[in-house]
């Protein structure tokens, strides 16, 4: 194939969601991440796993962060980069008083250039329209959830959700990419400047 018929450049992500951070300290028993990948309309995966769940996990020395170190990897095609892969994130608690319930969402942005990249994402969950509403959550320690929460990749049906955030998950992700250059996109990282 000559480079002028090139008509769709390859992306690979691959990493892992490393760790959540409470800066309260974690109040449950077991925590664990469900992960879904949102594309645009112009993006075909062709391998890897864009949806999953972590194992159950447990603070440990540090009573404030828990390691998941999950591992995650993907491969997509498009012809625009419109519509680029997002992860959404939502951190589940199991205990035995009140069964699952949310922790937050997080939503990260797969890099656009090549190389590797730590991302840290806030954790958000949704508050109650009621000071009743929040009144039982806090007592029975369940939080609002969305119904979608792949919605929180669009932001066009979210700007009228009250939310509060809620410590952070942390990712380290890479991204190798092909034929990218040849259909005039420069996702070459800026070069490092030693100010």
């Amino acid at each position: 194939m000559k480079d002028n018929e090139v008509t769709k450049f390859l992306v690979s992500f691959s990493g892992q969601i490393e760790y959540t951070v409470f800066p309260g300290g974690v109040f449950d028993e077991r925590l664990y991440v469900q992960y879904d990948t949102v594309w645009g309309p112009d993006w075909s995966p062709l391998s890897g796993i864009t949806s999953g769940t972590t194992q159950m996990a447990c603070s440990g020395s540090d009573p404030e962060r828990v390691v998941f170190n999950m591992p995650i990897e993907m491969v997509f095609s498009s012809t625009y980069a419109f519509g680029w892969p997002q992860l959404v994130i939502t951190v589940r608690a199991q205990n035995s008083i009140g069964g699952d319930s949310l922790r937050g969402y997080a939503l990260v942005l797969l890099p656009p250039t090549v190389g590797t990249r730590h991302v840290t994402s806030p954790l958000v969950r949704p508050k109650s329209a009621t000071l009743l509403g929040e009144w039982l959550s806090w007592i029975t320690g369940r939080y609002p959830e969305l119904a979608d929460p792949k919605m929180l990749a669009s932001g066009k049906e979210n700007y009228l959700l009250r939310t509060e955030s809620y410590g952070a998950v942390t990712l380290v992700l890479t991204m190798v990419s092909k034929d990218m250059r040849k259909l005039g996109y420069d996702n070459q990282p800026p070069p490092y400047r030693n100010t």
